[in-house]
């Protein structure tokens, strides 16, 4: 007789896969957890860590966190750490003034009522509301929706638009749903907390896709060496995973095995469109409303962690800038291989917040060309002409590949990557601007299309000109008697 073991019950992450340095000092999180325990809707383990850094304090009891981004997957229970977060500032923190806005309103208006339901089923909060009764401190009044206490604090409700928040203040801002948010009311958002001296702002979300501009932004600004006032929480799968991954399942989910389980995640994933499953799902950056043009799986296929790209082979270089924000470069080099399959890596990434250095780039390329020695360097000279002039002064062979020559780069790069000519080291930086791109058709064909791409995609553009040009017929140098 022989007996099957049961499957171990899969667990969400407690720590996000991607977060600010966690506060050390004290904090006013373990009153929040326990209010929430007091009215039977406890935080779950990740909820409590993130809760915890969210309210952090100082020594004069201010927050350190002032603005914090939380990014989970669908159904993770990131709006019942914002409830609770809101009631703790009503009840607990004296806020006077708490403001909740949704790219969708009646998002919001559900968490009204959830805090109303847990007010009015408690009655040591109930009494403090402004009369002692739900009728006089509950206000439901379209436009005006509010929860009022006896001492004149509240809860209101706004729509998350450019005029929504006109007259409002608060202590505390909770912003949902950031991935639809416009950069108008983000803007006018972000100044009803500018009047209080120790204000809380927290923006929650799913993944975004291209056209989520603000929250794009944001999540760039966190990665970025992120003063401590700003707390980063992202569960989300690493980029480039198998969607069947569970150890991506939760990273994304954290509170998988606890609200949700794995079936239902299968479920989900074999009945949805791949790209939603990443977002919604996985809470993976995809471009979204803008289909990629890789083939699925086609990139990772061509994955050789042993790859070895060494100077001496028929090299090409590439270089790109992104033209929009100038805050991004990348150098990109290609090999032909004696099998005539293309080796593919990402040299060098320039990175600043406010704008790529020129002058260091076009150093730091001629720097590799003396060690590579590239047949050429390519670019684009609408975007990149200072640069491939400074490199040309120096001796360097560069050559435009732009308009009608990139339209017919895109289509070489697509075409040998789906036919398994091409091959590469597997950079997770490189991953990641793969990721990134969306395409745009017209009558030439297709372009990686920069505006329209989730984030920077100046790698995949040089890599697009570097295996147009080694698709070419190659001359060899030898030697006739």
């Amino acid at each position: 007789m022989t007996t099957t073991e049961a499957k171990p019950r899969l667990y969400g992450d407690l720590k996000p896969r991607l977060h600010s340095p966690f506060w050390t000092g004290k904090t006013r999180g373990a009153e929040v957890a326990d209010l929430a325990k007091k009215i039977n809707k406890p935080l779950l383990p990740w909820q409590e860590l993130v809760m915890n850094d969210m309210c952090a304090v100082d020594d004069e009891g201010r927050f350190v966190r002032k603005s914090n981004l939380l990014l989970t997957a669908r159904q993770s229970g990131k709006s019942h750490v914002a409830r609770m977060r809101a009631l703790a500032g009503l009840f607990l923190f004296d806020e006077a003034n708490i403001l909740i806005m949704s790219s969708k309103m009646k998002m919001s208006m559900k968490s009204f009522e959830m805090m109303v339901q847990i007010i009015e089923d408690n009655e040591f909060l109930r009494c403090q509301l402004k009369g002692g009764d739900v009728a006089k401190g509950v206000r439901r009044a379209n436009g005006s929706e509010r929860i009022l206490l006896e001492n004149g604090h509240m809860i209101e409700v706004a729509a998350a638009t450019a005029d929504g928040v006109r007259g409002f203040t608060a202590d505390f801002l909770w912003l949902d749903e950031l991935g639809n948010v416009t950069t108008d009311a983000m803007d006018a958002a972000k100044s009803v907390t500018l009047a209080r001296p120790n204000s809380q702002r927290l923006y929650t979300s799913n993944a975004g896709n291209a056209e989520s501009k603000v929250l794009n932004t944001m999540r760039e600004k966190a990665q970025y060496k992120p003063p401590k006032s700003f707390g980063y929480y992202e569960y989300s799968a690493p980029e480039n995973c198998d969607v069947m991954d569970r150890t991506g399942w939760a990273a994304a989910n954290p509170s998988l095995g606890y609200l949700i389980d794995e079936d239902s995640i299968e479920e989900t994933i074999a009945t949805s469109d791949i790209n939603a499953v990443r977002r919604e799902t996985l809470c993976q950056f995809v471009t979204g409303g803008v289909a990629s043009p890789w083939t699925p799986g086609s990139w990772e296929a061509a994955v050789d962690p042993n790859l070895v790209m060494e100077p001496g082979a028929i090299t090409m270089f590439a270089f790109d800038v992104d033209p929009h924000t100038k805050k991004s470069a990348s150098l990109v080099a290609g090999q032909l291989r004696d099998d005539l399959s293309i080796a593919l890596s990402l040299v060098m990434i320039w990175e600043d917040p406010v704008a790529v250095d020129e002058l260091q780039i076009a150093k730091d390329i001629m720097e590799y060309c003396i060690t590579w020695q590239p047949r050429l360097v390519l670019h684009d000279k609408f975007v990149t002409s200072a640069i491939a002039h400074r490199l040309k002064m120096s001796g360097i062979a560069v050559e435009d590949c732009s308009q009608n020559a990139f339209y017919q780069a895109c289509a070489s790069f697509k075409e040998a990557m789906d036919n398994k000519r091409l091959v590469h080291m597997g950079q997770p930086n490189l991953d990641a601007q793969m990721d990134n791109v969306a395409p745009k058709w017209n009558d030439n064909g297709w372009r990686i299309v920069r505006r329209s791409s989730l984030g920077s995609v100046t790698a995949p553009i040089g890599l697009a000109m570097i295996v147009a040009e080694l698709s070419k017929p190659q001359s060899y140098p030898r030697v006739f008697i």
